[in-house]
């Protein structure tokens, strides 16, 4: 129920303009920014260049969808109160981290290996991402088992 309730809030509008126009173009601008230390890259807007190749950011690719998903599986795990806070807080800029990752490796793939771009921007990330974010939960949740069963039951 949460998730169709984050996936309802966040396809609005409203929620476009205030956390994906403004996400993209933060991914935009860090992304830029490490790309440069790899060779001439540029952030205009949701826009990222890097040497001869460009892309768009665009609001499916800001990480919102697994940050959602991801504090929905927080939220739904037996545990405190206190605990599920803390996994929000480790989590979220934990996936953010790896979809910026994401972001500056597709675009140092599209710049070198352009003709791999797509597949690996829609097999390849697509299914890292899933991954890494269950992964991040994964961490999160045998934290807390491993410290004595602190679950809530």
């Amino acid at each position: 129920m949460l998730i169709l309730l984050f996936s309802t809030v966040t396809s609005s509008r409203l929620v476009g303009v205030l956390l994906h126009d403004r996400l993209t173009r933060l991914i935009s601008n860090l992304s830029a920014w490490v790309l440069a230390l790899f060779g001439r890259a540029t952030a205009l807007g949701h826009y990222v260049g890097f040497n001869d190749f460009g892309a768009s950011i665009e609001g499916a690719c800001d990480g919102v969808q697994p940050t959602y998903i991801y504090i929905c599986a927080v939220l739904a795990f037996p545990s405190t109160w206190r605990d599920k806070k803390w996994g929000i807080l480790i989590g979220v800029p934990a996936i953010f981290l790896i979809n910026l990752v994401r972001v500056v490796t597709m675009m140092m793939i599209g710049a070198y290996w352009p003709h791999l771009f797509e597949r690996v921007h829609l097999y390849g990330w697509q299914a890292l991402v899933i991954v890494f974010t269950m992964a991040v939960w994964i961490v999160w949740a045998e934290g807390l088992a491993r410290r004595g069963g602190r679950t809530v039951r």
